[in-house]
């Protein structure tokens, strides 16, 4: 057994879409005929939740765009929460862009790097305001340090800014027509991926887009940026106050979204989550009795609220660290069903699974939680069969309702008549445990054992 998710060993911009457990092809497909069929410079945000399978699928895409899509367009990686470290983004993203250029281009690349070099901000740029403002006393030695680091050029900076600020205009409409050159002669768009954006400091993220807007905006020349656009707009509020339209604001550097989609399959549509759930649990040869009634459950839970596919993960790491005796003895269906249910709402909501522990949880909050309203509860509707009742859901309604409310059960509205003795599925050897302790029993003897 194994305690953490599987990932498929990945080579950068060789490992593709070979296995399309997750329907990713058709999407990889759109975007690569996107992009080939523009030639005005388009910003695409992939924007999904963390964790929702964003950096598999660009990290695909940029092998898949050639080698699956027949796609032309040259295709960069470049991950902004590794490189938000450094002051500035453009030495980092300029150095990503060529390094995929092909050999033939090497003196346009050579200039390219030179006309960046003017852009980047001033490195002594403390050393200058300590210099200019004359804290130099004020500092001691320190002060002296840094000043005496301020080179000629730094010095020359400071005594003409109105000719610096000319330069850099200059350097800016150089960039921008090097980088065309580079694309007309090869005769193949540019299509640059960046990744983890909404992870990297507010300032650095921002700087980002402004890069692209200022700089990367040639014809054929494409971004597409892998974030979460809510914790981006977090972003936006962070660098300029909590009163800016930070969804407008974004609107000036994004020009359109999309996301991932989470069903697969047309005929017999899946939940992408229970099928990645699926395949990891067989990687990581969980115990199945145990594993199906959670993955079940998540089925109902991500109809009401989204699940990731990291969320997943550490459900599944969970299970395997439950202790074995719950894979080898016979347990009654009761003790599985509660103790699966305890490992999938403390991962995905925690605030639920202190209701069920501590017995606050409502009746109709477990209905909202699990998307089981009285339509699907119901066994029949004046006399006759509801087609639309659903059996799982209303085990997994009455299951954790028991452990809220125990024999209060009776009078829970909507539920089939069988529901009333769904204590006996906690009988273990003839005896009843107490629907009070039941669940924090459980979660101190199995679940509390070990945590991630």
């Amino acid at each position: 057994m194994k305690l953490f998710p599987q990932d498929d060993d990945m080579i950068l911009y060789e490992t593709s879409f070979d296995e399309d457990a997750f329907g990713r092809k058709e999407t990889s497909r759109q975007l690569s005929a996107l992009v080939e069929r523009i030639e005005s410079p388009l910003v695409i945000a992939l924007d999904d939740g963390w964790g929702q399978g964003k950096s598999y699928f660009l990290k695909r895409w940029v092998a898949a765009h050639r080698q699956e899509n027949q796609g032309t367009a040259t295709t960069v990686y470049f991950d902004a929460f590794e490189n938000d470290y450094l002051a500035d983004p453009l030495v980092s993203l300029v150095a990503a862009v060529t390094e995929r250029i092909t050999k033939g281009q090497k003196s346009k690349v050579e200039k390219i790097k030179r006309t960046a070099a003017k852009l980047i901000k001033p490195a002594f740029g403390i050393a200058l305001s300590i210099a200019t403002f004359g804290a130099k006393e004020e500092l001691g030695e320190l002060g002296d340090a840094v000043t005496d680091a301020v080179t000629s050029e730094t010095r020359d900076f400071a005594k003409d800014l109105w000719k610096a600020e000319e330069d850099r205009s200059a350097a800016m409409r150089a960039f921008r027509e090097i980088l065309s050159e580079i694309v007309t002669t090869s005769d193949k768009s540019l299509v640059i991926v960046v990744d983890e954006l909404d992870r990297c400091r507010p300032d650095y993220a921002l700087s980002v887009l402004e890069i692209i807007k200022h700089l990367f905006a040639v014809d054929r020349v494409h971004f597409v940026l892998g974030v979460n656009l809510v914790a981006l707009e977090n972003s936006v509020k962070a660098r300029y106050g909590a009163e800016i339209d930070a969804r407008n604001y974004l609107k000036k550097f994004i020009n359109l979204k999309f996301s991932l989609p989470k069903v697969v399959g047309q005929h017999n549509p899946s939940q992408v989550i229970i099928e990645y759930a699926d395949k990891q649990a067989d990687a990581m040869e969980l115990p199945m009795r145990i594993t199906k009634r959670a993955i079940n459950l998540l089925k109902y839970i991500n109809e009401a609220q989204d699940v990731s596919l990291r969320d997943v993960g550490k459900i599944l790491s969970n299970i395997a660290l439950l202790p074995e005796e719950i894979h080898t003895k016979n347990y009654v269906g009761g003790y599985i069903d509660i103790a699966a249910a305890l490992v999938v709402l403390s991962v995905v909501d925690p605030d639920m699974h202190k209701g069920v522990l501590d017995r606050t949880a409502t009746f109709q909050e477990l209905r909202d939680f699990l998307n089981a309203p009285e339509s699907r509860t119901m066994e029949r509707i004046s006399d006759k069969y509801n087609p639309k009742y659903e059996h799982d859901v209303t085990v997994w309604l009455a299951q954790l309702s028991f452990c809220v409310v125990g024999d209060a059960i009776r009078s829970c509205a909507g539920l089939p008549d069988w529901a009333m003795q769904i204590g006996s599925s906690h009988e273990f050897f003839g005896h009843s445990n107490d629907p009070i302790n039941l669940a924090r029993q459980l979660q101190k003897d199995w679940i509390d054992l070990f945590r991630l």
